[in-house]
């Protein structure tokens, strides 16, 4: 799993932070077209100058929000996806982790930007659905490297709460890091999980029963929608629990009852995705132990 095979163009310590959180536009280029879009605005590709050169980065541009015709820099900006943008940014400022997308920096110009390295290939779920000759072995490689990040994320008190194959970007075929922090949340010293207050546009379908049920969000719940993005991984992209509705889901797992294994799906692999979807709290396993037994399965087919 040495992924100095794939050094990332971020790695150089010298070039992964700027000396400041708030970038230089005058640095920025960007390209046209889109790499992507959601309730935020858009993601386009843009080069920023840094010391040793241009570096290809992925921006995250907030749209406007119509504010009786001003900029964004004029306030015209939704203040709600402002905030999530801020949130995500500070986030994503304090992880230092070879699995997980850096942040570049702020910018604020013509809009509010979030610059972060750029992983070309883009979503996980995307490419495999296009690239079906991934063999079994890259799959393990990817969703053990996609396991470090969200273990190292366990250790530092994060719980992402949206951990999907959609989230997971591709530097290369063989190296693989989670993306899309906006619904993270920092624990504090003395709590072991997040309760949300409301529910929102909550991704469902990727939920562990406590989340659904009580609000509450751990990294256990995050051990749970790592379950779901490994059957995301070995079904080629497919859409869990296809044509249900998310109380269909919730009723199915009050059930006891789980996705079938996908196609051709390796038995220990799914023995471990069925071990993700454990329904009780405390009897479900951490990222220490899945990333560990994921490490093993993956020595013992590469040999």
């Amino acid at each position: 799993m040495d992924t100095a095979v794939y050094e990332s163009p971020y790695a150089d310590p010298e070039e992964l932070r700027p000396d400041a959180v708030e970038l230089d536009r005058g640095l920025l280029t960007l390209e046209d077209g889109e790499l992507g879009a959601g309730n935020f605005g858009t993601v386009r590709k843009g080069f920023y100058r840094m010391k040793k050169g241009d570096k290809a980065v992925a921006v995250k541009i907030l749209k406007d929000g119509g504010g009786g015709g001003g900029g964004v820099g004029s306030g015209g900006v939704d203040e709600a996806v402002k905030e999530e943008l801020l949130r995500e940014a500070d986030v994503m400022r304090r992880l230092d982790n070879p699995y997980i997308v850096r942040m570049i920096g702020l910018c604020r110009a013509e809009a509010w930007m979030l610059v972060m390295e750029l992983a070309d290939l883009g979503p996980l779920n995307k490419y495999l659905q296009k690239n079906r000759h991934v063999q079994a072995r890259n799959l393990t490689e990817l969703v053990h490297q996609v396991c470090m990040g969200m273990r190292y994320l366990e250790e530092h008190s994060f719980v992402h709460r949206d951990l999907a194959a959609r989230n997971v970007l591709l530097v290369t075929q063989h190296y693989a890091k989670i993306s899309d922090f906006g619904l993270s949340k920092a624990l504090g010293a003395d709590q072991n999980y997040y309760r949300a207050q409301t529910h929102g546009k909550w991704p469902v379908k990727w939920y562990a029963p406590e989340c659904i049920n009580y609000y509450t969000f751990s990294s256990k719940s995050d051990v749970w929608s790592f379950g779901v993005l490994m059957w995301e991984a070995f079904s080629y992209g497919q859409k869990p629990y296809k044509g249900m509705k998310g109380s269909e889901v919730s009723a199915m797992l009050e059930k006891g009852e789980r996705m079938q294994s996908p196609e051709g799906c390796p038995a220990e692999v799914y023995d471990l995705m069925n071990l993700c979807w454990t329904y009780k709290v405390e009897e479900r396993p951490d990222f220490a132990a899945v990333e560990l037994r994921l490490r093993n399965y993956y020595y013992d087919i590469s040999n």
